[in-house]
């Protein structure tokens, strides 16, 4: 579907920077990821480093096999809400409960219990923010023909993702972190890594929720699979 001049006009400032916010999850998520959850995890928990790598590792394979197998999902889907916007609001609130019980293991877990907790939620966040990732991305060529819009578009986006998964990282280590004798980083401060996850699991969800409902007026204008396909389990996996 070729963009018209009228529906061009609809796309305004306040939907540009509803989408770009969304840029703020995959920032707060890939922070946490990058640089806190091994301290976390192995010199907090005490989980033994390799371990920690493991999980690592094997989370990131299964999000390489996720990405092309829902980016064909959302190319293909046909539904009344379209074929991006069901992956955006579907993801909103596994993530965030998800990525809040990375930084709340039950109290006294330990060992391979643990290990498998660690990797069991590492890989159902980035499966499920690949939910909103893939989609929300194609919807940026679709939200626009023109050029300069979609510059735009992917500078508010990498903005917000920068702002705000540094402000969670920055307020983790100065606010939520209390040093004390023998602990002057606070990283052994419990109750700060707890609350660490209840922001930023909040921010990922808001982040998603606000780019799925100020995009959500642009569906009619949005492009159509090419053609009619039965979606099945084993096409999609194919």
């Amino acid at each position: 579907m070729i963009e018209t001049t009228a529906s061009r006009e609809k796309l305004g400032h306040a939907t540009r920077i509803a989408y770009g916010v969304g840029g703020a999850a995959g920032g707060i998520k890939n922070n946490g990821f990058d640089y806190a959850l091994l301290i976390f995890y192995s010199q907090v928990l005490g989980l033994p480093g390799w371990w920690v790598a493991g999980a690592i590792w094997i989370a990131l394979i299964i999000d390489a096999v996720s990405d092309p197998i829902i980016g064909y999902w959302s190319d293909n889907l046909r539904s009344g809400l379209g074929r991006r916007h069901p992956f955006l609001y579907t993801a909103a609130i596994p993530v965030a409960i998800a990525y809040f019980f990375v930084w709340n293991p039950p109290t006294g877990m330990e060992g391979v219990p643990l290990f498998a907790w660690l990797l069991a939620l590492t890989i159902f966040v980035r499966v499920g923010y690949t939910l909103f990732e893939v989609p929300s991305l194609s919807l940026a060529a679709e939200l626009s023909q023109d050029y300069d819009v979609r510059t735009m578009l992917m500078s508010y986006r990498y903005f917000f993702a920068w702002v705000g998964g540094l402000t969670v990282q920055v307020m983790l280590f100065t606010v939520f972190l209390v040093p004390s004798e023998g602990d002057p980083q606070g990283f052994l401060h419990m109750p700060g890594w707890s609350i660490y996850g209840l922001v930023g699991a909040s921010a990922i969800f808001t982040a998603i929720a606000i780019t799925a409902l100020g995009t959500h007026s642009r569906i009619p204008y949005l492009m159509k699979p090419p053609a009619e396909r039965d979606l099945t389990i084993t096409k999609i996996l194919k």
